[in-house]
C-alpha cells in the first residue's frame, strides 16, 4: 500500500517520505505501516520506460513491460507541529477548524527517514516468464519528488534477497545474500545498528533454513552494539 511520498534527501541514499494524512488518500496508513524497520519501494517510471525503449529498440519483436524500483528500509520516524510552543489565542479549536473550515491546510506531520538498499528491475514479455534483476549497494539512480512510497510484502523482500549463481556450474542454487551491509554498516547513525538487526529478526521468518546463520549474524552485531555503547 502507499504510505507516502518523497518530500526532500539528506543524500544519494538518504530520503525523507512525508506519511500521507487521513484526507489526502482514500486509505491512509495505520501507524504498523510505516513502523521501525519496514521495508519500502520507491518506483522508478523514468527508467522503466527507458530500459523497456532500449530492449525494443535492438530487437523490434520484443514486447514487455518493465518495473524498476528502489528497495529501502524505514530507520527514524519525526513528528511535526509547528503550533507546539504557541501560547497565544486562539478564536477556534482544532474540531471547530475542522467543521468549519475543511480546507485549512494542516501543517502537522509525520515524515519518516529512508535508506535506500538496492533496486530491482523487473521485465515482463508477453511470450515469456518474468525476468528479474536484483542489485544490492548504492542504487545507481537518485529518486524524484513526490515519488510514492510502497510497504513491501514479505513475498517480495524475501525475492528482494533471494540470489542465485546460474551461471556457474558449481552453483546452481538459490542463497540468502544480504549485499547492502556494508554501506549500511558506514552509515553515522546511532539506530541503523538497532534497523539491521530487525532485518535480521525478518529474515529469520523468511528464511528459517538460514536461521543459524543469521543467529550467528545478529549476535555479532548485538555485541558490536553494546560495545559501542558502553565505549
Amino acid at each position: 500500500m502507499n504510505i507516502g511520498k518523497i518530500v526532500k534527501s539528506t543524500s544519494h541514499i538518504n530520503y525523507v517520505c512525508q506519511i500521507y494524512a487521513p484526507l489526502e488518500i482514500k486509505a491512509p496508513p495505520d501507524v504498523v505501516d510505516y513502523a521501525f524497520g519496514h521495508f519500502v519501494r520507491v518506483s522508478l517510471p523514468s527508467i522503466c520506460s527507458d530500459r523497456a525503449r532500449e530492449r525494443q529498440e535492438m530487437d523490434h519483436s520484443v514486447n514487455e513491460e518493465s518495473c524498476c524500483y528502489t528497495v529501502g528500509v524505514i530507520y527514524d520516524t519525526q513528528l511535526l507541529n509547528p503550533a507546539f510552543g504557541l501560547l497565544g489565542p486562539r478564536l477556534s479549536s482544532e474540531t471547530q477548524v475542522e467543521l468549519f473550515s475543511p480546507d485549512y491546510l494542516s501543517e502537522k506531520a509525520v515524515i519518516v527517514h529512508l535508506i535506500m538498499l538496492g533496486m530491482v528491475e523487473q521485465h515482463r514479455s508477453s511470450e515469456g516468464p518474468v525476468m528479474m534483476q536484483i542489485v544490492h549497494g548504492i542504487p545507481s539512480f537518485p529518486l524524484e519528488l513526490n515519488s510514492s512510497v510502497e510497504t513491501m510484502t514479505d513475498e517480495e523482500v524475501h525475492r528482494f534477497h533471494l540470489f542465485d549463481d546460474r551461471g556457474y556450474a558449481e552453483n546452481l542454487h538459490d542463497y540468502l545474500h544480504m549485499g547492502y551491509l556494508p554501506h549500511l554498516i558506514a552509515q553515522q547513525n546511532s539506530l541503523i545498528p538497532m534497523v539491521i538487526l530487525r532485518i535480521i529478526d525478518q529474515l529469520e521468518q523468511l528464511f528459517p533454513h538460514h536461521r543459524t546463520l543469521l543467529s550467528i549474524l545478529k549476535r555479532n552485531f548485538a555485541w558490536r552494539l553494546k560495545v559501542e555503547t558502553t565505549g
